[in-house]
């Protein structure tokens, strides 16, 4: 193995490992991996206010939900229940991924494999999704 010489990389693999059965095992396996396709888009969009003045690189539950749509509660409930790798709190505080190194093994497919994040299909959701999203956002 490449890593049997370095530490870092052992670690590495251990975590790896570690990501890859905790989205693997859960039962909404597809849908986290949308969510944090979104998580990942919206901390590179810039911070600019949509025409509801509601900002468009907003990860909240809420707005994640719009976008996919989903319930928001089914958001919440898979931040809590991937807490140890995400931070949010109510419906509209923004989601923010803990770890640099979930991050790189989200976007990695060497590591992720068919767990990897594809941004140009969370891109694709994204911008079919904003009719949908208005309508959540006003209440509607």
């Amino acid at each position: 193995m490449p890593w049997s010489n370095n530490p870092s990389l052992k670690l590495q693999d251990m975590y790896d490992q570690v990501y890859m059965h905790l989205i693997s095992s859960s039962t909404h396996r597809d849908t986290i991996l949308q969510v944090f396709g979104q998580i990942i888009l919206a901390k590179d969009i810039p911070p600019d206010v949509g025409a509801i003045g509601i900002p468009t690189n907003s990860s909240s539950p809420k707005r994640i939900a719009a976008i996919l749509g989903l319930k928001h509660n089914l958001v919440k409930r898979l931040v809590a229940n991937f807490h140890s790798l995400l931070e949010g709190g109510d419906e509209y505080t923004d989601i923010k991924i803990r770890q640099q190194s979930f991050l790189e093994f989200l976007l990695d497919s060497s590591r992720s494999q068919e767990l990897c994040i594809d941004v140009n299909d969370a891109r694709l959701i994204l911008r079919d999704a904003p009719l949908r999203t208005i309508l959540i956002d006003e209440g509607t």
